[in-house]
């Protein structure tokens, strides 16, 4: 996923998500979202139980 953030001159900020932008009212929120959401996509994640047992794994 393409993540970008963007500013206007007016002061808007936007996170650039592949075709998608998120609106924020200043670059420090933007700011906040983008490094939150780089955390969490850079962070581990397992299977639930179910997901797992549907593709064979034990």
């Amino acid at each position: 996923m393409h993540m970008q953030l963007l500013c206007a001159a007016d002061g808007c900020c936007y996170v650039q998500l592949d075709q998608y932008r998120v609106p924020f009212r200043d670059e420090r929120q933007a700011r906040e979202y983008l490094s939150k959401l780089r955390e969490r996509l850079a962070a581990p994640h397992s299977l639930p139980y179910s997901a797992r047992r549907a593709v064979g794994a034990h």
